[in-house]
């Protein structure tokens, strides 16, 4: 089912807290993706003691990104706020926002939304200004710390110069990496190219490709990369595949492919995401008007570095570096 009604000690069917506080959330993608357990987990400890009744839709965009499945998650999802009439409405990434938070754009519900990685201006959001947006909408923003990554592998790697990024061929990708783009004056190496892969196929020729060509990988997303049927394979089997056939020092700004074996990255956590989400909903169970709640991003972000793939690589890491670091791939 799409639709299940969350409990604090489970997230399985039941319910918490009374009918005077309902909270609609609205999931771009899977229940089992990391990230949204991570960025839910964030959101409920912020509202921790609020006795509100939780109510989860997911929309399944990253195993079927077809616009006509989106499309009509969206309007299956604004049927059933329009009958669950919640006090908040939440939405997790750019797809949900966009499709369902701008549905509800100019109506009586407020929405707060996270993990946009989009500009709030492209969706209609703000009609103020980020401090003061005027709308029923406010939110956090997903801004990735592309360049503390690549200023952290060069701290680690001092001989690199040039550099490829990868992602999938998503839209949530294509917009991180025109951000990414935004952002190349400060970054201590040169980016070389920037390819959004599709299928697993080209993926492997492109890292087999840049072996000879770059000095490191960045690698954004690897959610929707489809195997030869056409289907959507996990991104544990396209990083490990990576990292099994590169030679090359790899970052990422997400903290699940430093887990699976990248070397390390500047990382965003869907738990902040959540977390100040959940401060924004609070404010408005408070009374406030979601249009003179900030638009802006998590303050910080985390150094992660996965020694196994350190020790693949031969390299010996700064302990300055590693005792700031959250740590994967062993013990040092």
């Amino acid at each position: 089912m799409a639709v299940l009604v969350l409990g604090l000690g489970s997230f399985g069917p039941g319910a918490w807290g009374g009918e005077g506080c309902r909270i609609f959330l609205v999931f771009s993608y899977h229940p089992s993706l990391p990230w949204h357990i991570n960025a839910r987990e964030g959101l409920l400890d912020a509202l921790q003691g609020r006795h509100c009744l939780y109510r989860a839709f997911y929309m399944d965009t990253k195993r079927h990104p077809a616009r006509s499945w989106m499309e009509q998650k969206a309007q299956d999802a604004l049927k059933e706020i329009g009958k669950w009439k919640p006090t908040v409405v939440v939405t997790f990434d750019d797809n949900a926002a966009r499709l369902v938070g701008g549905g509800l754009l100019g109506t009586s519900v407020p929405v707060v939304f996270l993990g946009v990685n989009a500009e709030p201006e492209n969706y209609g959001f703000v009609k103020g200004t980020r401090g003061r947006p005027g709308t029923n909408v406010t939110g956090v923003l997903e801004r990735h710390y592309f360049a503390q990554t690549f200023k952290l592998l060069k701290a680690l790697v001092p001989n690199i110069e040039k550099c490829a990024v990868l992602s999938d061929d998503s839209y949530t990708s294509k917009v991180a990496l025109d951000h990414c783009r935004s952002l190349v004056p400060s970054f201590p190496v040169k980016i070389v190219g920037y390819y959004t892969l599709g299928t697993f196929r080209g993926w492997k020729e492109k890292v087999l490709e840049l072996q000879k060509r770059v000095d490191c990988l960045l690698v954004y997303n690897a959610l929707t990369v489809r195997d030869s049927k056409g289907r959507v394979i996990s991104d544990r089997e396209v990083i490990r595949w990576t990292v099994e056939h590169s030679r090359l020092p790899d970052g990422g700004v997400w903290e699940v492919p430093v887990k699976y074996g990248l070397l390390g990255g500047v990382i965003l956590t869907g738990y902040y995401q959540g977390y100040y989400a959940g401060l924004k909903v609070k404010e408005i169970l408070m009374g406030k008007n979601p249009g003179e709640i900030p638009i802006e991003r998590p303050p910080r972000g985390e150094i992660a570095i996965n020694l196994a793939r350190a020790r693949v690589l031969g390299l010996r890491l700064p302990l300055g570096v590693l005792l700031s670091a959250r740590i994967y791939g062993g013990r040092w």
